[in-house]
C-alpha cells in the first residue's frame, strides 16, 4: 500500500489503538481524534469507533460531503439506527447512507480489539481494491492478481 493513503480514526479505546498500530506496517498516514468532526481534504478513509452522539454522526456527514472513499463506523444495530436517523434528519440521503460501512469490518469471526482491527483494515483494503464480495482467495478461480499481467506478480516474502 502506498504511504500516501490517509486514514483518520475518530474515537479511542483498544480497537482505535489497534487500528493505529496496525496501520503503520501498511504505510498509511494515520491521524486520530476523539472529538474533531472535521474531515481533512483528500482523506481516503474514515473509521469511527466513537459512540458519542455529538461526534460520530457529524463526522460521518462531513466525510460523506468531502467524498471520502471509505467510511465505516463501529457500533450496535441500535447505535447504527441512531446515527442513521440523525444523518437523515441532517440532510444525508439514502444513496449517501449506502456508502457507509456500518457495522464496520469483514465478517471473519473477529473477537477482541486486535482481530476487530484486522477485520476493519481488511474491509478498507477490499473497498480500496474495488472488491464488493470478499471471500477466501482459495474459493476464487483464475489468477490471484487479476489486475496484473501474467507472470508479473511477486511474493513479498520471497
Amino acid at each position: 500500500m502506498s504511504s500516501s493513503y490517509s486514514l483518520r480514526v475518530v474515537g479511542d479505546g483498544p480497537v482505535a489503538d489497534a487500528l493505529t498500530a496496525m496501520s503503520a506496517p501498511l504505510g498509511w498516514d494515520v491521524t486520530t481524534t476523539t472529538d474533531d468532526v472535521t474531515v481533512p481534504e483528500g482523506l481516503d478513509a474514515l473509521v469511527v469507533t466513537s459512540h458519542h452522539e455529538g461526534v460520530d454522526a457529524p463526522v460521518i456527514r462531513a466525510a460523506l460531503a468531502a467524498g471520502t472513499a471509505y467510511i465505516g463506523a463501529m457500533g450496535s444495530r441500535r447505535t447504527q439506527e441512531r446515527r442513521r436517523e440523525w444523518l437523515l434528519a441532517h440532510g444525508v440521503d439514502e444513496a449517501d447512507l449506502a456508502r457507509v460501512h456500518a457495522p464496520i469490518g469483514l465478517d471473519i469471526g473477529a473477537d477482541g480489539p486486535a482481530e476487530i482491527a484486522v477485520s476493519i483494515l481488511a474491509e478498507v483494503v477490499a473497498v480500496r481494491a474495488g472488491r464488493d464480495a470478499v471471500a477466501s482467495v482459495s474459493s476464487r478461480s483464475g489468477p490471484i492478481h487479476p489486475e496484473l499481467a501474467p507472470g508479473t506478480a511477486t511474493c513479498p516474502g520471497g
